[in-house]
């Protein structure tokens, strides 16, 4: 353990009173707190859609946790955006997953159906095949699944209805309630 980091909270004998008190202030509990919960998410981020030990995610194996968020950004594909916000779609349907039966079989069946898929076209399981120009001949071949049809459509709505990405993506946002694009950027609009 390292001697020279401080703890999260120390505690003073008060002057005043006996007790125990903490001296830490909002601003260093903040930042500190930030810090592990950061850390805290690179261990699930690490890990795929399902937390690591939750039912689920010992029951469709560690293999397909993994495949799952590969193959949510092959889908979406932004080299720019974190896994975190992919992470941040997928892990809701992994959630409704470990409460319905349905839902579940659909990503474990799909999974297993894509890393078939690509054991026949290139002798690996999707996860292991290298480039992505060839990951995307496999879900070509799967678009037309219920499977793919289903992680798709959340990604769409998850991706771009996130205004946290919005900005990385060059778009402002709603301007209705700001009276319109006219006179606020319509005219700077430099990707058409």
């Amino acid at each position: 353990m390292n001697k020279n980091k401080k703890p999260l909270f120390s505690f003073r004998k008060s002057s005043q009173d006996v007790s125990d008190t903490p001296c830490t202030d909002r601003r260093e509990f903040l930042a500190k707190s930030g810090k592990l919960a950061l850390g805290a998410s690179a261990i699930v981020v690490g890990g795929g859609l399902f937390s690591p030990n939750s039912f689920a995610a010992k029951k469709i194996g560690e293999n397909a946790n993994a495949t799952l968020l590969k193959l949510a950004r092959d889908i979406y594909p932004h080299d720019t955006l974190e896994d975190k916000y992919y992470v941040q779609v997928m892990s809701p349907m992994a959630d409704a997953a470990e409460k319905d039966a349905e839902l579940f079989k659909l990503l474990a069946e799909g999974v297993t159906l894509l890393d078939k898929t690509s054991v026949d076209k290139y002798g690996v399981p999707y996860s292991q095949i290298k480039t992505e120009q060839e990951r995307v001949i496999v879900l070509k071949m799967l678009e037309p699944t219920p499977f793919f049809q289903k992680i798709k459509g959340a990604l769409m709505m998850g991706i771009y209805n996130n205004p946290e990405i919005w900005p990385r993506f060059g778009f402002g946002g709603s301007a209705w309630e700001k009276g319109g694009y006219i006179n606020r950027g319509y005219d700077a609009v430099d990707w058409l």
